[in-house]
């Protein structure tokens, strides 16, 4: 087997890794901060307040040092902030220390996506992108199966420090992995004299300037942007909807979870069965419409029936829209600016998905949750069917 595949399978591991990591950390944190909380459920709704707010504050000009830092470094020390952040909340009692710890990892994790992406790019070549990209939806799909059934296991047998300390050690497997990849020759910007803020405002107009020159590549990934949006904003919806809308049990829950991974790893595998018969423009608009079909469906559902057949109909197609849009990304975007782009197009996504998340839980004070839930179903099914049209103009699927 040549070095090139050994570190393809490389970063697939640690991808791997850091997924499953990140379920088990998800679970443990929601378990630990409930038991701290005096089983507060107020107390659990700050933590999903905590990583929109860290991604909006650190994505809007971290982008400015990682395309002028060695990617691999990066993702190495961000891997080990993470870290020393969970290590921290396994040592402490307090509710108020926990919350920083999380923002710690949130912002370390915010960084993490904008950098890997840059750093994948050069280590991949160009022709492999978009299959690589399906291997990669499998990888992350497992990590979505496996993480929550190791978790519950962890938890069963031992306590909620142990599950933390599990993620740890695969983020340090994942750490390792990646001190054995090689670092990749982007072309860096080097930082000039200027002050940061000065670089961080050119960065700005840099991105502005890109986004205005190419505009119809600018508003496909806006569109998709949107779609991930209303997708984000249903899904801080999904359990009140479940519960009471289909009154689903806990238990019953459980299983939708487990249909919704399931549907992610088939939809993946199906993808690196398929991925050479399409383009990615394609990928990203046939898997966004098929999702916000799934999402509709499960919108409407009124049996645990449906609701399976929606939620494992959406996550198999989120499966084939994620990796188009990440080869869109790469095929469109310099890779020496791809850490700009992303990071301040997410910056943006931040404050969008809270302020649509706001709409949709106002909705459901005024209404109910079936409504709202209903709402932003068709809103994401309308602009899937505005993507897979614009996306027929010419010069977006080359």
């Amino acid at each position: 087997m040549n070095k090139y595949r050994l570190r393809a399978i490389g970063i697939l591991v640690a991808i791997t890794l850091a997924s499953c990591g990140e379920w088990i950390y998800l679970i443990a944190l929601n378990l630990k901060v409930y038991q701290q909380a005096e089983q507060a459920a107020v107390a659990v709704a700050v933590l999903y307040m905590i990583k929109p707010a860290a991604g909006l504050l650190m994505n809007s000009w971290a982008g400015s040092f990682i395309d002028r830092m060695d990617n691999r470094k990066l993702m190495i020390g961000l891997y080990f902030i993470r870290v020393i952040g969970i290590t921290g909340m396994m040592l402490t009692d307090s509710l108020g220390q926990i919350y920083l710890l999380v923002f710690l990892v949130a912002a370390a994790g915010s960084i993490f996506e904008p950098a890997s992406l840059p750093y994948i790019t050069g280590l991949i070549q160009k022709r492999h992108w978009q299959r690589f990209n399906s291997f990669r939806a499998i990888a992350e799909g497992s990590g979505f199966v496996l993480g929550p059934a190791v978790a519950g296991i962890l938890v069963g047998l031992g306590s909620v420090d142990m599950a933390l300390l599990v993620n740890s050690f695969f983020l340090l497997l994942a750490a390792g992995i990646c001190l054995m990849l090689p670092s990749i020759k982007i072309p860096i910007e080097k930082a000039s004299g200027q002050r940061w803020l000065q670089i961080w405002r050119e960065d700005w107009e840099l991105v502005t300037a890109f986004s205005k020159k190419f505009a119809a590549l600018t508003l496909l990934l806006l569109l998709f942007s949107c779609i991930t949006i209303m997708t984000a904003a249903v899904d801080s919806m999904e359990v009140a909807f479940a519960s009471e809308a289909i009154g689903l049990s806990e238990a019953a829950y459980g299983v939708l979870v487990s249909i919704a991974g399931s549907g992610f790893i088939i939809g993946s595998i199906l993808l690196s069965m398929v991925t050479q018969y399409f383009q990615a423009v394609q990928l990203l608009c046939y898997g966004s419409a098929a999702g916000a079909i799934g999402y509709v469906v499960f919108s409407f559902s009124n049996s645990f029936l449906s609701a399976g057949v929606g939620v494992f109909i959406l996550s198999a197609a989120l499966a084939f829209a994620n990796a188009g849009y990440l080869t869109y990304m790469q095929e469109h975007i310099p890779e020496n600016q791809l850490g700009r782009m992303m990071s301040m197009y997410q910056t943006i996504e931040s404050v969008l998905i809270i302020g649509m998340t706001a709409v949709l839980a106002g909705i459901n004070a005024m209404t109910d949750v079936a409504v709202a839930v209903q709402i932003g179903c068709f809103i994401m099914l309308l602009l899937a069917v505005v993507l897979f049209y614009f996306s027929k103009r010419k010069g977006l699927t080359s």
